[in-house]
């Protein structure tokens, strides 16, 4: 439900949505939006698990559209060269921090971050939901 005046966006729709995140995997539950009217009671209960309604929607990130790469020696391939090229820019990053100045290295530092940003939304995440046995073992369980 939501009331926002400035946007002109009010509605008293409900819904409930979950997320499961496994150790290798996130999956998305939705059930149907309910319409609601000024004096309606909802009541919710916790049921045990099995009970109770299916959802309406269930996505899984190993489906996501934006997966990268079947062949799995091919995503081994990438994953190494990210992982090389990773290593690399924090090397030249602990460089900066002797060489720069402290605002140089500053923005060097953020410059970095930003791309490992990248490289993890646009590649290595793509990679780990297609292929779960390459995943690591510190990121099993986090949002993919």
């Amino acid at each position: 439900m939501r009331n926002r005046p400035k946007e002109n966006d009010r509605s008293t729709q409900v819904r409930i949505v979950g997320t499961d995140t496994a150790d290798t995997e996130t999956v998305r539950l939705a059930w149907p939006e309910v319409q609601l009217e000024v004096g309606d009671v909802v009541q919710l209960e916790i049921l045990p698990d099995g009970e109770g309604d299916p959802p309406s929607e269930v996505r899984r990130s190993s489906e996501a559209p934006s997966n990268l790469l079947t062949n799995t020696k091919l995503a081994k391939e990438l994953l190494d060269i990210v992982s090389k090229f990773e290593a690399r820019l924090m090397k030249l990053l602990s460089q900066s921090e002797k060489a720069e100045p402290a605002d140089e290295h500053k923005k060097f530092k953020w410059a970095v971050g930003a791309i490992l940003w990248e490289l993890g939304v646009h590649l290595l995440y793509p990679v780990y939901r297609r292929h779960k046995d390459l995943i690591p073992d510190d990121l099993k369980g986090e949002l993919l």
